[in-house]
Parts: structure tokens; sequence; C-alpha cells
């Protein structure tokens, strides 16, 4: 026989809407908050221009052992994805655009297919689930080392009334958990 809850809102609370959650840009580079001036202003409005986003997805390989007849499983490397693609609405002053363009230079530009090694060519991101209210952080995964490998229009159409969007192809080294921000209002 099943177990039922009699009232499930007062058991467990309201349940995780899948479209609330936020983007927050953490830090920029140096080199691009001094070659493109607005980079901390927009980084801030990013949210406004993001279609999807990602919740860090956390997995461990498992690295099974046999001995004698029986086998036990042991933990592995990290094998998290960390990379994901993006949506991005392109706007039309392309605040958008020419922004995670310069990110994008930092990993190779058309003009000496060059990246800046190193950290000083990576950012940190932020991505929030936000509660039912649409104001209160109910977690927070800080995307630790980002680096941008792709930037692209996903489609142009004469006749389509839907808005132009843009696809940023992004990496990060790591992800952390920021329970400080818990709780926190936006």
């Amino acid at each position: 026989m099943p177990i039922a809850c009699a009232n499930v809102h007062e058991s467990i609370g309201e349940y995780q809407r899948a479209y609330i959650y936020k983007l927050f840009m953490e830090t920029v580079p140096n080199s691009v908050a001094s070659a493109f001036p607005n980079a901390l202003t927009f980084s801030k409005e990013i949210d406004i221009y993001n279609i999807d986003a990602v919740f860090p997805d956390r997995i461990t390989n498992a690295i099974t052992i046999r001995w004698s007849g029986e086998f036990f499983d042991i933990p592995g490397v990290d094998n998290s994805t960390r990379a994901v693609d993006f949506s991005f609405f392109d706007d039309e002053a392309q605040w958008a655009y020419d922004f995670f363009c310069t990110l994008k230079d930092m990993t190779g530009n058309e003009y000496n297919q060059a990246g800046v090694w190193g950290t000083i060519g990576k950012f940190n991101m932020g991505v929030a689930k936000i509660s039912v209210d649409k104001e209160t952080i109910t977690s927070y995964r800080r995307l630790v080392g980002c680096r941008i490998y792709g930037v692209s229009n996903e489609s142009f159409e004469k006749g389509s009334e839907t808005y132009n969007k843009l696809k940023i192809n992004i990496h990060w080294d790591r992800n952390q958990e920021d329970k400080a921000k818990r709780g926190m209002t936006i």
C-alpha cells in the first residue's frame, strides 16, 4: 500500500517551478572592463536578456571493483558536465552580442587566433533558483572559472516574427554552492 500525504503543501511545501531562476554575472575580467566600459553595468542586467539557464549537475563516476564473485563500487573522478549552451535575446543595440564576443575573444579571436591563458580571461557567473514569490533565493550555485567558447546567432529569417536569439557556449572549471545567498531577496 502506497504512503499518502493528506496535505502535500503543508508536508513538503510548494514545488520548485522550472521557470523561476535568475542568472548573475559576478565578475568580469579587468581587460574586458577596460575595453568594454559598460561591461559591469551590463553584467548586472544580464538576466534581462537570458532565455534559459542551467543549474549545474553533480556527477561522480563509480568504479566497480570485483572480488571473489562479489563487487562493490567506490567513488571515482568527477564527471559533471561543466559546459552548456545558454540562450539570450539579441537586443537591438547589440549590447549582448558585443559583451559576449568580448568575453569570447579571451579564448581566441579572429585577428591573431590567440587566447588569454590562465585566470586573467576567466569570469564567474551565478545561477539561482528563486521561490514562488519570485523574490527569494532558495538555492545558489556559482560557476567558477567560466570561459566562452562560442557565440552564434540561432537563426535569421526575414519571414519570421520571433525575436533573434544568441547561443553562447560556456564552460566552467567548477561550481560552488553559496549558502549565504539562500534566503536573500533579489
